[in-house]
């Protein structure tokens, strides 16, 4: 289980034969054990070895086709988190690297005092509420104004500089997770 905030952007060194490859000087990266579940991008994946500054990872064909994976190539940045502890904040909500879609970037707005508008498309907006939690690449963040077919998010200076929001443009393609929360709701009411 994860928080949605993000410890360290990565970078994609290798990606074939279901096999991932990310490289991160980042220490918290260098202090966990292979096993250790890992959110990158959103998407929960299993830590096989450490090489150097390389986190390596075998991916599974249900996690290449139900997310931006196949997107990947070398020099890809990624974000990455760690797996949440019972002595970690939660800060963010929570998320469990399970990809529901991948969606598209249909806007980029800058605007005053380092805030962005991000502008995405949804199949799914019925899980979406107003000021409700969406992870969009692993990164826990707030909706604005959903509608049927696409949502807002604002993003802070902060998030910004501390994931790939900062290389992200209109056509650009997102892992997104939508709150567990409404999920399960939703199942409440059809099993009923």
């Amino acid at each position: 289980m994860f928080t949605g905030i993000i410890n360290n952007i990565g970078i994609v060194t290798s990606v074939s034969d279901n096999l991932l490859s990310v490289n991160t000087e980042n220490k918290l990266f260098k202090n966990i054990d292979t096993g250790t579940s890992v959110s990158v991008d959103g998407v929960c994946l299993t830590l096989t070895s450490l090489e150097n500054d390389n986190i390596n990872f075998q991916i599974s064909n249900e996690s290449i086709n139900r997310s931006i994976i196949k997107y990947y190539k070398v020099d890809s940045y990624v974000n990455l988190e760690t797996p949440v502890t019972a002595n970690d904040f939660l800060s963010g909500h929570i998320v469990q690297g399970h990809v529901d879609e991948v969606a598209k970037v249909i806007d980029v707005i800058e605007q005053e005092n380092n805030l962005w508008e991000f502008i995405f498309s949804s199949n799914n907006s019925k899980y979406l509420v107003d000021k409700g939690s969406v992870a969009i690449n692993g990164v826990s963040l707030t909706t604005n104004k959903p509608d049927k077919s696409e949502f807002t998010i604002a993003v802070i200076e902060e998030t910004y500089k501390r994931t790939n929001f900062q290389y992200l443009e209109a056509g650009t393609q997102v892992n997104i997770e939508y709150d567990i929360l409404s999920k399960y709701v939703e199942r409440l009411i059809n099993d009923n």
